[in-house]
């Protein structure tokens, strides 16, 4: 009797697994033309994402900067409960912590350097640098050299060196912020 149980729940989790990655086939190009989040670091490509993540929660629980929150109803059945980076609210450290909890390999680390989580832009008409006040939190905040600089007294984003690490954003003083992050239409 117990043999058949297993089978039982081998033939379901399998069924599960294909459901899955039929329904992320579907709807996944759909949703990577749409896309309008960023997923965590080391995050597989999107259709394998949503066959692999079982939804377990470990990523955002372990995240020491709380960057990392999890969807809701409102995105959709294929995204709920899946992991985004908050990174306008909150910043990355790269720490990979969510990549080393991670069961199921959705988020691995590569050999590969990472790509950019994101593109950072400048809002002039926010950023007080543009009235011609002196402000350089932005560019203090940043941990990468050369990613942010002041030609003029205004802030340029150098987005080959930028990692969209959300630094900067979190140490802007205008409200709403100068600087805001938007997914890389590479992720």
């Amino acid at each position: 009797m117990m043999t058949e149980e297993m089978d039982r729940r081998d033939f379901l989790r399998l069924n599960w697994k294909s459901s899955i990655r039929f329904l992320a086939e579907v709807v996944g190009p759909q949703i990577k033309k749409e896309r309008d989040f960023i997923r965590p670091l080391g995050a597989v490509d999107e259709i394998e994402f949503l066959s692999l993540c079982t939804r377990c929660n470990a990523c955002k629980m372990i995240c020491p900067t709380e960057t990392i929150a999890l969807f809701g109803h409102k995105k959709g059945t294929v995204l709920m409960n899946t992991p985004y980076m908050r990174l306008n609210e909150a910043p990355c450290s790269f720490c990979e912590k969510c990549i080393e909890v991670c069961p199921t390999g959705a988020l691995r680390k590569s050999e590969e350097a990472y790509q950019p989580l994101a593109k950072v832009t400048v809002r002039p008409s926010n950023c007080v640098a543009y009235q011609q006040v002196m402000c350089d939190y932005c560019m203090r905040a940043c941990p990468i050299e050369g990613a942010l600089s002041f030609p003029d007294r205004k802030p340029v984003v150098d987005q080959e060196k930028c990692t969209g690490c959300g630094y900067c954003v979190s140490a802007c003083i205008h409200d709403p912020k100068a600087l805001v992050i938007r997914p890389s239409r590479a992720t």
